[in-house]
């Protein structure tokens, strides 16, 4: 199945929603709650770790304070962009499965301060 589609009605989903909401998106379509697939979200993490470390690999040693801190800022930067690229490139929708529901915290009947 190509990346970024509805299973259900073949609506394409923009790449924005996609990396922004990939664990809850509504399909323009037929507003079905879709969610990654557990395969291209995990490829997409593995692939931003990989351009992370890669990142940091060729920054470190540096002299002076920033050369401990930029490799890491940079290797963070690379996580998250490639791993958001990633999920846009690789992402297979499924229609997701139904969150469990919330329970509203009991009122104990008198106020939250102590006397």
């Amino acid at each position: 199945m190509a990346s970024r589609v509805c299973p259900k009605c073949n609506t394409r989903v923009p790449a924005a929603s996609l990396a922004a909401f990939s664990n809850g998106i509504d399909c323009p379509g037929c507003h079905t709650l879709l969610e990654v697939s557990p395969a291209a979200r995990m490829l997409a993490a593995w692939a931003g770790l990989a351009a992370g470390y890669v990142a940091w690999r060729l920054t470190r040693g540096g002299p002076g304070a920033l050369g401990a801190s930029l490799p890491l800022l940079y290797a963070l930067l690379a996580f998250g962009i490639v791993s958001a690229l990633g999920t846009i490139l690789v992402g297979d929708l499924r229609i997701a499965s139904e969150p469990p529901p919330v329970a509203a915290p009991a009122a104990h009947g008198h106020g939250g301060g102590h006397h």
